[in-house]
């Protein structure tokens, strides 16, 4: 046999192998996201238990960019960086308004987070390490929570892995360069190599325009150059120019962002908020970030996120056997400080958790996300630092006892993290009283309920005070059919009775919706009573109760009591039988008609009472309906309380009531000219 044939032999032979390899990584790796994408996806509509406000609001604004808004920065919310929701309004023009319009992205990036992080940790730490990482964040609470979670959170992990890929340097220079030696190179492969520092630049900048921690990307890149500085000054030498580059134009690129962020009064509000112990120390009081930098540090064994927005309260980032593993990961890694992967490991986990030691909560997994995929890489690092070390008492690095070693450590492992996940997000988490609340579960169980009832179509829902403007997003997107008219009440103090006004004539007809109370808000004792004394209870679930009103009195519509055209008052009467005493609560029960409905207006009731002199001596402002979701035609029986002073003079004080618009002050005018109408006037009795 020929030289040439021995040698086109071994050439065919090294492509074979080569093929084989790759061919065996692509195997593993779509067996990977395969498990990646069942726990991501399993159990979607059930765990989160419904949609969180953040969600909600975040949805606002990924509408409006879908409907043509173009902000740079949106200011709302505390700030949020624009990247992300452009991204998610493109798969709501995609998809939908819908659980799958919406939770397709953080689930797709989920998927991205995980084979960009096999891709850089098999760069740093070869396919071992790589793979075990991958498989141990396919299934673990930290980065499934995410992924199942619609905010933007997730968003930055994609961009962040792909601008390290890029600039995490070579294990050494071009076998067609000596160490130092700058040879020319051909202008094709010229272009791709600037081409990736201006990939990796992008990438950067999109990552500081999708969310706040994105800035700490570029001080992970500059801290390991410090690190290079002090220990790898051959590869500083080769790598800091593109770096130096890279982040140069991901500065160039959010210009444009920080200049509308820099010119809008309060336009990020976020440091305000989260950020007291950045504020402490600035201040010289270090002890808050002392506190919240030692909380950090145990986020991994001890105590993790204490909000049950995100985590189960306190439960920490690993169990203790995990965490035995992440710990050895992080001691190796110090031990071969001097190797390249070790000290960028170790600064992208120290830098990637900082932003947790100055603020609060203390070991906030939001706050540290940049660090989440390192962290998985420490874990399989440590693993194989148990293997690697077993197989050297072998003297044999590669045998069947420490590949069997290797198996049954992670076999365990992944094993161990995927049962605590399904025990813990899908079991307490997502079943725990305050993520059910957080998260609107009632008013999902309500949509589920009105798709399987298509007799029911016109409705009045009580629910909590503070989701009036919220519910009605969750209760749509989570509704399939689209005949729905549906109006939010507080039932604490009101109640709102669909279609009770009959307008070709000015009497009272039969109500003919039906009444739906989330136990989102239990009633109050007034509401209870009007609803067992007129209303018929259809269907009682342990999520709310839907009723069907009864009552069929007919009366007319007294004259002169309209405010604006949006509102008259039909009836009132007090809860007391007899005068009041100071000090004591006084309430009073009035009945609206609904005339007209302005969907850009908010409306707040007013109750006074009032001295001879117009002073307001006591008040009760009301806003317990989301007044956009109102119809012509509706009827709001709501309830004022009074406190009467305790000093107050015996003596006779009118009763006001009116409307107004709460953010301009400004009052509906009645046809006499008069911005209220004096409904009684009540006896004040000595104590």
């Amino acid at each position: 046999m020929s030289h040439a044939q021995i040698s086109n032999q071994q050439h065919l032979h090294r492509t074979q192998v080569q093929v084989s390899a790759i061919s065996n990584r692509l195997g593993a790796m779509v067996a990977v996201l395969l498990i990646a994408t069942a726990f991501r996806f399993f159990a979607i509509d059930s765990a989160p238990p419904g949609w969180r406000d953040d969600e909600l609001i975040e949805f606002n604004m990924d509408r409006r960019i879908a409907d043509g808004w173009r902000p740079l920065f949106i200011t709302e919310a505390e700030g949020h960086e624009p990247v992300y929701h452009y991204l998610h309004a493109g798969t709501l023009l995609l998809y939908g308004d819908n659980i799958v319009g919406y939770k397709w992205l953080p689930m797709a990036f989920g998927l991205l987070t995980i084979a960009l992080t096999y891709a850089l940790a098999r760069k740093m730490f070869g396919d071992r390490v790589a793979l075990l990482a991958a498989v141990l964040m396919a299934v673990s609470f930290w980065p499934i929570m995410y992924s199942r979670f619609g905010v933007r959170h997730i968003g930055l992990l994609p961009w962040m892995l792909a601008a390290m890929y890029i600039l995490y340097p070579s294990p050494q220079p071009s076998p067609l360069q000596g160490e130092g030696v700058r040879l020319p190179r051909p202008l094709k492969e010229r272009i791709r190599g600037e081409g990736r520092i201006l990939m990796a630049g992008v990438c950067l900048a999109a990552g500081m325009m999708t969310y706040f921690a994105g800035r700490a990307v570029p001080i992970i890149l500059a801290g390991f150059l410090a690190y290079l500085l002090l220990f790898q000054r051959s590869i500083l030498k080769r790598v800091w120019w593109r770096y130096a580059v890279a982040i140069a134009i991901g500065a160039v690129l959010t210009v444009p962002m920080f200049v509308e962020i820099a010119n809008t009064p309060g336009g990020e509000k976020r440091t305000e908020v989260v950020g007291g112990p950045l504020i402490e120390l600035r201040n010289g009081n270090v002890q808050p970030a002392i506190e919240t930098t030692l909380g950090t540090l145990g986020m991994f064994t001890f105590a993790g996120d204490p909000e049950s927005l995100y985590n189960v309260s306190n439960r920490p980032v690993f169990d203790w056997i995990t965490g035995a593993f992440f710990y050895l990961g992080v001691l190796i890694c110090l031990l071969r400080l001097k190797r390249t992967e070790s000290g960028f490991a170790l600064a992208w986990l120290m830098i990637g958790i900082a932003p947790a030691f100055v603020s609060v909560p203390a070991a906030s997994f939001s706050h540290t996300i940049a660090a989440l995929p390192v962290v998985y890489v420490l874990v399989a690092v440590g693993i194989g630092g148990i293997v690697d070390k077993y197989a050297s008492r072998q003297g044999n690095k590669v045998n069947a006892l420490s590949t069997y070693l290797l198996v049954s450590l992670s076999t365990l492992l992944i094993g161990l993290n995927g049962w605590l996940t399904i025990r813990d997000y899908l079991g307490t988490w997502a079943n725990d009283w305050l993520v059910q609340f957080q998260y609107h579960a009632p008013t999902r169980e309500i949509a589920r309920w009105l798709d399987q009832t298509p007799q029911v179509n016109d409705i009045a829902i009580g629910t909590h005070a503070t989701q009036l403007t919220l519910d009605p997003l969750a209760l749509n997107l989570d509704l399939t059919r689209n005949d729905m008219q549906v109006r939010w009440f507080n039932p604490e103090r009101a109640l709102v009775i669909p279609r009770w006004f009959n307008h070709d004539r000015p009497v009272v007809t039969p109500a003919t919706g039906t009444i739906i109370l989330s136990s989102l808000q239990a009633p109050g004792d007034d509401v209870k009573g009007l609803l067992s004394t007129h209303a018929g209870l259809i269907v009682q679930q342990p999520d709310f109760a839907a009723y069907a009103y009864q009552l069929s009195d007919s009366a007319p519509i007294p004259p002169g009591r309209t405010f604006g055209e949006s509102v008259t008052l039909w009836a009132f009467h007090d809860s007391l039988t007899s005068r009041p005493h100071p000090g004591e609560i006084y309430t009073w029960l009035t009945d609206w008609k609904i005339d007209a409905v302005d969907n850009r207006l908010r409306l707040k009731l007013f109750f006074h009472l009032l001295a001879d002199t117009g002073e307001v001596i006591a008040g009760d402002d009301r806003e317990d309906v989301n007044w956009a979701t109102l119809h012509a035609g509706d009827r709001l029986l709501q309830l004022n309380q009074l406190s009467i002073p305790a000093g107050l003079a015996p003596g006779n004080y009118p009763v006001e009531v009116g409307w107004y618009d709460p953010e301009t002050g400004e009052r509906l005018i009645r046809a006499d000219g008069s911005s209220h109408y004096l409904i009684d006037v009540v006896e004040i009795r000595a104590p």
